[in-house]
């Protein structure tokens, strides 16, 4: 064999071998991506957000997919005298428990929980500071009851199917009537769905409403999330573990926000936060995606779940 030859081989042979490291490099590339972070082990980091998990589009998605957030939920749903619901401002459900809304908002939160990502599952939030539909609620089942066909099973159904929700997430800060919102509870439950309380005071109502359907539909109410800031700031979780059975509160923070930003916790603060309560809490959440946007310069969604993640460690 010539010298030539040799030299022609020899370079084949680097060629393959160059090939082979290339696609192994492009392999362990591709499961890196593949990768997404997540919560420890049976604890959860959840997210609150409002117009931008409805009008973000998929670059909202897709920032809430890889995040490294267990839980999102959409925030927040205005029940009216007649039925008919808002997602915040806009309408999404008629009277008659026919949704109205954008046609494209279903198959982008179908998205939010189909591999790779982060979120395993989603809530639906009711009411707000000052909101009147937990007194809507009672209204409606003192009108109508809970069966299948009124307009508060029909409307509630229709937004499972619409946004995938497995939960539903109770804001109420005005009405806190027991009675009705165990039977709204109990209805919930025969369909499927679990239930996470969201207090900051109150503890006799949100006791009792968790006692009474613990009663009769046990674990639906799965979840409580503790508002640690502006009303419910001096909230404690472990004093709020004694009223809900064998759950742990989820310890919630304000990311920051208001006039500059000044206002509110960064990542680097609500990960010392969250560490020092570990032992009280099952999970950790924020308040509230549309802060985060527009304080970006502070911390991405990504740093406040990490901070939670680490911090539950």
């Amino acid at each position: 064999m010539t010298i030539l030859k040799k030299l022609f081989y020899i370079l084949i042979l680097i060629g393959v071998a160059s090939c082979n490291s290339c696609d192994k490099s492009d392999n362990n590339t591709d499961a890196r991506k593949e990768e997404v972070p997540s919560s420890p082990a049976g604890k959860y980091s959840a997210i609150f957000g409002g117009g931008p998990f409805y009008t973000g589009g998929m670059e909202v998605i897709n920032d809430l997919k890889s995040s490294g957030f267990s839980t999102v939920i959409l925030w927040t749903i205005h029940i009216k005298e007649d039925g008919s619901m808002n997602y915040n401002d806009t309408p999404i459900i008629n009277s008659d428990g026919e949704f109205i809304g954008d046609p494209e908002w279903k198959s982008r939160l179908e998205q939010l929980t189909t591999a790779p990502t982060s979120v395993d599952r989603i809530e639906l939030g009711i009411g707000a500071w000052g909101a009147k539909s937990w007194q809507v609620i009672k209204d409606l089942i003192a009108k109508e009851g809970t069966g299948p066909e009124t307009k508060l099973y029909k409307a509630i159904q229709k937004l499972q199917d619409i946004t995938g929700a497995t939960a539903i997430n109770y804001d109420d800060e005005v009405t806190f009537d027991v009675a009705s919102t165990v039977d709204f509870t109990l209805m919930l439950a025969d369909m499927g769905l679990k239930v996470g309380l969201c207090p900051y005071n109150e503890t006799e109502y949100w006791k009792s409403v968790y006692e009474q359907v613990e009663a009769e539909k046990p674990g639906t109410i799965d979840r409580v999330y503790l508002q640690c800031y502006a009303g419910g700031a001096k909230n404690k979780p472990a004093e709020w573990n004694q009223y809900f059975g064998k759950l742990k509160v989820s310890y919630g923070l304000w990311c920051r926000n208001g006039e500059n930003c000044q206002n509110g916790d960064n990542p680097a603060t609500i990960g010392e936060k969250i560490t020092s309560e570990k032992e009280n809490i099952d999970g950790g959440f924020i308040w509230l995606y549309d802060d985060i946007q527009k304080c970006a310069a502070y911390g991405k969604s990504s740093s406040y779940a990490k901070a939670i993640n680490e911090g539950l460690k």
